[in-house]
């Protein structure tokens, strides 16, 4: 999740590998330049979020559908770390190279 895109797209280009994925829902400047085709030539996908904007029926679908997985068992995806703030830079080395599946999560 990119909170910073036009600050840091050459950064998460860098860091994500083929394939990989940025959600944003946020930016430092209104207009933001990307790298174009080391997007393209890496097939990374860049998913813009505004959850503002989810009609109301999605939110509440959504939230249905985890309730319904949670009842049903589902314990949540797994969490491999927890890395406070000040170490961002070695959550996202756990995530370039991981040493046991699960997410990486940076706790506020």
């Amino acid at each position: 999740m990119e909170v910073a895109f036009a600050a840091n797209i050459d950064k998460d280009v860098e860091i994500l590998k083929q394939g990989g994925s940025i959600a944003t829902y946020a930016t430092d400047k209104a207009r933001a330049t990307i790298p174009f085709w080391q997007l393209v030539f890496r097939n990374i996908c860049v998913f813009f979020l505004g959850s503002d904007d989810f009609p109301k029926e999605a939110k509440m679908a959504a939230a249905r559908d985890l309730n319904a997985a949670l009842e049903a068992g589902w314990s949540g995806f797994a969490i491999a770390e927890r890395v406070p703030p000040p170490d961002i830079a070695h959550a996202h080395e756990l995530v370039e190279h991981p040493a046991r599946p699960g997410r990486v999560v940076v706790t506020i």
